[in-house]
């Protein structure tokens, strides 16, 4: 098959070990676990930042975060462009985001043919901006006398639910002739986790206020979480789950009993993982480089394949879009970090050959260096650079003991990986800062939602 196509499905905030496939307990992803049967499975995927605005530029662009001026503005022209090659080479190329950090005006929609923003038409609770507005609205009572009146004063959304994400795939997959390449990013397993449309009793209406005020206090201003409250957060993210599972199954029966179905690789990957206090925190922040966050679930399908194949030899999110290419017999642009790991399951597994894998946590005044291997994770922090953490991941997988003076050797060796990436972040340095973009009322409302701004 000299041209397939391609559909790229990416789940913000999504843990590996929160899927059946990977071996979670509860049945809450009976579609990806279905479709892990018949898929490739990466048991050592790793993701190159720790936050969306990290980890998006090192998937779709196969460079890394802190490159070409940082991942905090828009998309830098000067990064290359995989699906610019896609849309020049004839592919027919569309981009469908419910992210506002994966938007058009962080230049998202670089090399697509068509690109959507998804963006809720829902304005924010004119109660919430009232004096004492955050105390009615975490009262059932004041929610039961709304309901009486016909007024349902939920949380506004923050993005779009799967459900109009995956019409809209649909929409666009059954008017498409020829190859094409078609990315959906689906913000549901993203907190506030919250379902809205089924928050229509007055006292989960009032719980779903309360919980955006408490994780916001949790997160901003240290207050503590009690063992209750992670179990409901989790009962959240799994429910979040389900339905985004559920969705991607509809999209995925859709697509197998259409005529596309023989010609296209289908990819299911996280952008990264979910901190559960594991580190005394609650979500993705940004100085979290480790396994809960870094090891992401990404499962791959090739045309016609059948069976269920397990890799479990370490792989990079940056590889991504240049696997993409080669299996689309297209050529890898020249400055793409990232190499096919297509030799892993073709019968040449030793040419793929990226014994460690990187990830950044990067600020203008703070740069955090993850480096990776199948054995060991090290960790630089330009605050502190004489004081790197090593871990020893085959005897410590939850990466709790430091154990960089035992090995001394192996510290030199993860240095000299760090040294080098800070030199070529360095030499790709722009003359110019890229500008932040200009963000409206709605897109900070948005932003604050999610957790992303104070």
């Amino acid at each position: 098959m000299k041209h397939p196509n391609v559909l790229l499905l990416t789940i913000d905030t999504l843990r590996a070990d929160w899927l059946g496939c990977y071996g979670h307990p509860k049945p809450i992803s009976p579609h990806m676990d279905a479709f892990a049967e018949k898929s490739m499975r990466f048991t050592q995927a790793v993701t190159g930042g720790s936050w969306t605005q990290a980890a998006f530029p090192v998937m779709m662009t196969s460079t890394y975060a802190s490159m070409y001026g940082g991942c905090l503005g828009p998309l830098s022209e000067e990064r290359p462009s995989p699906i610019s090659t896609m849309t020049i080479q004839g592919y027919k190329t569309a981009g469908f985001s419910t992210s506002p950090l994966l938007s058009k005006t962080f230049a998202y929609d670089q090399g697509f043919e068509q690109f959507i923003d998804l963006v809720p038409n829902e304005k924010d609770n004119f109660v919430r901006k009232m004096k004492g507005g955050q105390t009615l609205l975490r009262n059932p009572l004041f929610h039961q006398l709304a309901l009486a009146f016909g007024q349902n004063m939920r949380p506004a959304k923050v993005y779009e639910p799967a459900e109009v994400l995956v019409d809209s795939v649909i929409d666009w997959l059954s008017l498409t002739n020829g190859p094409f390449f078609a990315w959906a990013h689906f913000m549901d397993v993203h907190w506030p986790y919250h379902l809205e449309d089924k928050l229509t009793k007055s006292e989960d209406i009032a719980q779903a206020w309360e919980d955006l005020v408490h994780l916001h206090e949790v997160n901003w201003n240290g207050a503590s979480i009690s063992d209750a409250q992670k179990a409901h957060y989790i009962d959240l993210y799994e429910k979040a789950i389900q339905y985004t599972d559920a969705e991607i199954g509809r999209l995925l029966n859709w697509l197998e009993n259409s005529p596309l179905s023989d010609d296209t690789i289908i990819i299911i990957v996280s952008d990264h993982g979910e901190e559960f206090m594991e580190r005394g925190y609650w979500g993705h922040v940004e100085i979290n480089l480790y396994d809960e966050i870094l090891k992401v679930p990404m499962l791959m399908q090739l045309p016609g394949q059948t069976e269920g194949k397990v890799i479990n030899q370490q792989v990079r999110t940056l590889d991504i879009m240049p696997t993409v290419l080669d299996l689309c017999n297209l050529a890898i642009p020249e400055r793409t970090e990232g190499s096919s790991f297509a030799p892993l399951w073709n019968g040449n597994p030793s040419a793929y050959d990226q014994p460690v894998s990187i990830s950044e946590r990067w600020r203008e005044e703070n740069h955090v260096v993850a480096i990776r291997t199948e054995a060991f994770k090290y960790i630089w922090d330009s605050e502190k650079p004489n004081e790197p953490h090593l871990y020893d991941l085959l005897a410590d997988p939850k990466e709790l003991k430091n154990v960089v003076a035992d090995f001394p050797s192996e510290a030199k060796y993860f240095q000299s990986h760090v040294d080098a990436h800070l030199a070529k972040v360095e030499a790709s340095k722009p003359d110019e800062k890229i500008a932040e973009p200009t963000l409206d009322k709605n897109v900070i409302n948005r932003l604050r939602d999610l957790g992303y701004v104070e």
